[in-house]
């Protein structure tokens, strides 16, 4: 999905007060509907495939896609599709592929192993390359969905803090991140007779930096707002984020889906 989008999913760390904890579920299955300010744009949604064993790794791939709603796409398109392939027991990512179009037409494919990292831009259309980097990073680092799985792995202490580095494309941010518990909040999925619900909100500052770590001067840094289920679901339910187009939010329409037994896949890497 977008990148601008998908970055609002950054939230969580290699840390070391993971505990045993769901990070991510075989076979899950969820949609969000997201919106641009207060207007719903489209639907966001993601799929979580079973494990694999390669070279002695177990793997595990996700499909991801974003939509805009048929009547904003006489204004704006965008339909992007997003793949990755992750380490089941570290949760940390292997490949991802971008694919955008609409406003913008790229491709973008990274292959990572540690802090190493190979990212190549394209055109979707003519594959043609308009740029390619082999990179060498501060730290491991995660794409914004494997941030949000290792997010779930964590026991998330209320007023603990995370920092840690995130690849967004070819964007290389640092998070800052606090954690808060026992507030409550209320989503539209609920309806409006429903009790608001008990969960675990993350608030994050997002700086741009360069491959060494220093942070990216002139770049203005962006704020996101997440907020997880407080039980063992760990459920997203809720996010708000600055991107491109402004404040961005992805809230749960409906039910969450699951099409297996809660069996935990791994745990976020110190």
């Amino acid at each position: 999905m977008r990148h601008a989008l998908a970055l609002s999913c950054v939230m969580a760390a290699a840390s070391a007060s993971a505990a045993e904890r769901i990070g991510v579920v075989p076979g899950e299955a969820f949609t969000f509907k997201f919106s641009v300010g207060p207007i719903e744009s489209g639907r966001a949604r993601m799929s979580i495939g079973e494990p694999i064993e390669r070279d002695g790794q177990r793997l595990l791939a996700v499909h991801g896609q974003a939509q805009t709603a048929k009547w904003l796409q006489l204004v704006v398109k965008l339909d992007d599709d997003y793949k990755l392939v992750l380490d089941a027991h570290t949760l940390l990512p292997v490949q991802v592929e971008s694919v955008e179009h609409g406003l913008r037409e790229r491709r973008i494919a990274s292959t990572l192993h540690g802090r190493s990292a190979n990212v190549e831009v394209s055109d979707p259309k003519t594959a043609q390359r308009s740029g390619g980097t082999r990179r060498t990073l501060p730290e491991a680092v995660r794409d914004p969905l494997t941030a949000l799985f290792a997010l779930r792995a964590l026991r998330l202490g209320d007023g603990e803090r995370l920092v840690f580095d995130v690849l967004d494309g070819a964007a290389l941010w640092r998070v800052r991140a606090r954690v808060r518990r026992g507030e409550r909040v209320r989503i539209d999925a609920d309806g409006e007779d429903a009790r608001s619900r008990r969960d675990i909100r993350v608030d994050g500052d997002l700086e741009r930096i360069f491959d060494d770590g220093r942070a990216q001067p002139g770049v203005t840094a962006r704020h996101v707002r997440l907020w997880l289920s407080d039980d063992e679901r760990r459920v997203l339910l809720k996010l708000e984020g600055d991107t491109d187009f402004g404040v961005c939010s992805l809230e749960r329409p409906a039910p969450w889906h699951r099409h297996c037994s809660v069996t935990r896949c791994g745990h976020p890497r110190r």
